[in-house]
C-alpha cells in the first residue's frame, strides 16, 4: 500500500525541534549508540521535552513545577517505568526530524554525534526562524538513502518543497481561485510523491473543485493512491493530520502566505507568498521538484552538511538584483497607493545604487528592503484597524467572551489579539510584538520563551505585556516566574524608564495575584516590581473607553494609561493582602473609565 509523505508526526510543532536539537547537543561527539538513543530520550524527559503516559503520582510534580528541576535519575526511573517494548527507538524516533531537515547527523552507523552548521545557526540566539527552516526545507527529499518509508520502488522521487510550489503556482496560473484551502491542501499535497505527477495533481484539484459531490471525489481519490477498496477513516484523519503539519512547516519558510479563517487555525488555506515572486520564479526555473542522486550516505551526509547546499538561484549577482529592484518597486508603488509617508532612513534604503554594493550588502539590502516593506503594511494594518470602528468592537467582544476566547483563539493569534488592542490607544513609539512573522505581519507561531510576549514603548514610559489563556490553578506556576524574570531583564535593558508589565489573561487565579502581589509591594530578587494582573474583560472595558472616545472624535494620549498603571501598582502601598488588591484593580479601572469618559 503506498503512504504520503510527512515532516514528522513525532514532532508536530516545528518549534520544538530547536528544544530537541539543544538537548541532542549535549551528547554531540559521541557515537548514538543504543546506550546513548535510550539517554537521550532520558534527556528529553529529564528537561520536561517529553512526557511520557504513565507517570506516578511522586513525580507528577516535576511537571506541575515548571521551575522544578529533575534529576538524570528521576528521569531514568520515569523512563523506565514505562516498560517500553523497544526503549532505544524512542531515541531513535525523537532525533529522526533532526536528522530529517539536517540540523543534525545522529545515526549509530554514522559515527559521531554531529550538529550541522544550520543546526548550530538554529541554536544561536539571533536566528531567523525563516531561513533556517526555508534551507532546511529545502534539503528535504524522497528517496534518500536515510530514509526507509520513502523509497524510489514505491514511486518517491521528489523535493516536497519545490514541487508544492509548482504545483501551486501552476494552479493559480490555470485557476480563478489562487492557493489550495485546507482539504485541498491535505489531500493533494502529501499523495504528491513523484514531480512527474505535479501536472496530473493540478488537474485532479481542478477537477474537485468542479464536481457536485466533491466527498466522493475525494473518497475515489484515496482508495486509488492507497490501491483499497475500503479506505479506513484513520488513513482520511492522518491526511488532514499530514496536511496540517506540513503546513506549518512550509509557513515557517515565509515562502507560503496562510490565510487563517479563524483565530484557532481549524480552517486555513495557502498560496505563494507575493512579495517573495521573484524568488520563487527563479527557484522554480532552477529546480523542477526532482530529487538529486546519492551514490552513498556518506554522500547524503555530506549534502546535509554542507550548508552552501543546494545552490539558491540569487546567489548569482543579476537575480539577487532582480529581487532587489522588485522589492523596491512593491514598496514604493504600496507607499503610493496608500499616500503614506516614510522616513529619511527609509527613503534612503530605497534609493540605494544596488550595483554600488557588494555580494554581502546586496543580501543585506534585500533585507532591510523587506523590513521596510513590514514596516509599511503593518501602519497599512494600523491606519485600518484605527479607522474600523466595527472591527475594535469585534475585538473588544471576543476579549469580554472568555469562553470563545479560549475556544477559538490560539496562543499566537491571542497575541496578536492584544497587540492590536494596544495600538488601538495610537501614541506609541512603537507596539513591538516578539512573535515571528510572515512578509505580512501575521504571526506564524507564538513568541519564544526567553522573550517578553510583546513589548510597548512610550514616550513617558515603556512596558511589557504577556498574556495567556491558561486559567487553571497552574497559571502562577507557568506564569509567575517567567513574567517576573522578562520584566527584570527589559528594566535591566531600560535602566532610566519607568518600565510595567501588563499580565492579561480570562481569568486571573489568585496564586497568580499572590504572585505579583509580593513583587510589586516587596520584591523580586531583590528590587520591588510595577506588574499589573488584568483580566480580558477588564482590559476589554478600557478599550470600551477609548472606543467611545473615539466616536466623540476625542484625543486620548498615553500619559492617561500611565497614570492608570501608577494607580494599580501604587495601591500595593495601603493595602494589607493581594486579595484587596485583586478588588482594588477592578474599582480602579472602573474609576478610571469614567474620568476618562468625561475628558
Amino acid at each position: 500500500m503506498r503512504q504520503p509523505w510527512s515532516i514528522s508526526t513525532t514532532v508536530r510543532n516545528p518549534e520544538r525541534l530547536r528544544d530537541f536539537l539543544e538537548v541532542l547537543k549535549i551528547l554531540e561527539g559521541q557515537s548514538f549508540t543504543i546506550e546513548n538513543q535510550i539517554k537521550y530520550q532520558i534527556l528529553l524527559v529529564k528537561h520536561k521535552l517529553y512526557k511520557p503516559k504513565n507517570i506516578p503520582a511522586y513525580f507528577r510534580f516535576y511537571y506541575e513545577d515548571p521551575e522544578s528541576i529533575m534529576s538524570f535519575e528521576v528521569a531514568k526511573k520515569i523512563f523506565d517505568i514505562q516498560n517500553y517494548e523497544d526503549p532505544p527507538m524512542r531515541g531513535r524516533n525523537s532525533a529522526n526530524p533532526l536528522n530529517k531537515l539536517g540540523f543534525a547527523i545522529a545515526r549509530e552507523s554514522e559515527g559521531k554525534i554531529v550538529i550541522t552548521e544550520l543546526g548550530n545557526q538554529f541554536l544561536r540566539g539571533d536566528y531567523d526562524i525563516g531561513d533556517i527552516f526555508f534551507k532546511s526545507l529545502l534539503k528535504l527529499q524522497f528517496p534518500n538513502p536515510w530514509s526507509k518509508d520513502f523509497i524510489e520502488r514505491d514511486g518517491f522521487n521528489i523535493m516536497p518543497l519545490i514541487a508544492v510550489m509548482h504545483l501551486i503556482d501552476r494552479i493559480s496560473k490555470k485557476s480563478q481561485k489562487r492557493g489550495l484551502d485546507k482539504t485541498e491542501f491535505s489531500f493533494f499535497v502529501p499523495t504528491l510523491i513523484n514531480f512527474g505527477q505535479i501536472d496530473e495533481q493540478v488537474e485532479k484539484v481542478l477537477t474537485f473543485r468542479k464536481v457536485q459531490n466533491r466527498k466522493k471525489y475525494l473518497m475515489d481519490f484515496a482508495k486509488d493512491f492507497y490501491g483499497v477498496e475500503i479506505v479506513p477513516d484513520k488513513k482520511i484523519r492522518n491526511l488532514f493530520d499530514y496536511g496540517d503539519n506540513i503546513m506549518r512547516y512550509f509557513r515557517l519558510t515565509r515562502y507560503f502566505k496562510v490565510l487563517m479563517m479563524d483565530p484557532l487555525g481549524s480552517r486555513w488555506s495557502i498560496d505563494l507568498e507575493p512579495s517573495r515572486n521573484v524568488e520563487i520564479e527563479q527557484l522554480l526555473g532552477m529546480y523542477n521538484g526532482e530529487a538529486f542522486r546519492f551514490e552513498s550516505s556518506q554522500e547524503y551526509l555530506e549534502y546535509l552538511a554542507d550548508i552552501r547546499r543546494p545552490m539558491l538561484p540569487w546567489e548569482k549577482r543579476e537575480n539577487s538584483e532582480r529581487v532587489a529592484q522588485y522589492l523596491k518597486v512593491s514598496v514604493l508603488k504600496l507607499i503610493k497607493d496608500k499616500n503614506m509617508k516614510i522616513t529619511d532612513d527609509e527613503q534612503s534604503i530605497l534609493y540605494t545604487d544596488v550595483k554600488s554594493l557588494n555580494a554581502n550588502q546586496l543580501q543585506n539590502h534585500i533585507s532591510l528592503l523587506r523590513g521596510i516593506n513590514l514596516k509599511v503594511k503593518e501602519r497599512i494594518q494600523k491606519m485600518e484597524l484605527m479607522g474600523n470602528l466595527e472591527l475594535i468592537a469585534r475585538i473588544i467582544g471576543d476579549l469580554k467572551d472568555t469562553k470563545r476566547l479560549k475556544k477559538t483563539y490560539n496562543p499566537e493569534q491571542f497575541e496578536k489579539l492584544v497587540a492590536e488592542s494596544l495600538k488601538i490607544i495610537n501614541d506609541e513609539i512603537q507596539i513591538k510584538p516578539n512573535y515571528p512573522v510572515d512578509d505580512n505581519g501575521e504571526p506564524i507561531s507564538h513568541s519564544p520563551g526567553n522573550k517578553p510576549d510583546i513589548e510597548c514603548y512610550y514616550k513617558s514610559f515603556k512596558a511589557i505585556c504577556e498574556v495567556t489563556l491558561n486559567s487553571s490553578n497552574k497559571q502562577w506556576v507557568e506564569e509567575g516566574q517567567p513574567v517576573m524574570r522578562h520584566l527584570r531583564s527589559f528594566e535591566n535593558q531600560n535602566e532610566n524608564s519607568d518600565v510595567f508589565c501588563i499580565f492579561i489573561a480570562p481569568k486571573i487565579h489568585r496564586d497568580t495575584y499572590s504572585t505579583f502581589w509580593t513583587s510589586v509591594k516587596y520584591e523580586y530578587d531583590g528590587l520591588p516590581q510595577k506588574i499589573l494582573p488584568l483580566t480580558t474583560w477588564q482590559f476589554a472595558v478600557l478599550l470600551e473607553t477609548l472606543l467611545d472616545l473615539l466616536k466623540k472624535g476625542k484625543r486620548f494620549t498615553h500619559r492617561e494609561l500611565y497614570d492608570l498603571y501608577s494607580t494599580i501598582t501604587g495601591k500595593t502601598v495601603e493595602l494589607s493582602g493581594y486579595s484587596k488588591w485583586a478588588t482594588s484593580i477592578q474599582e480602579t479601572v472602573e474609576e478610571w473609565c469614567k474620568r476618562i469618559e468625561i475628558l
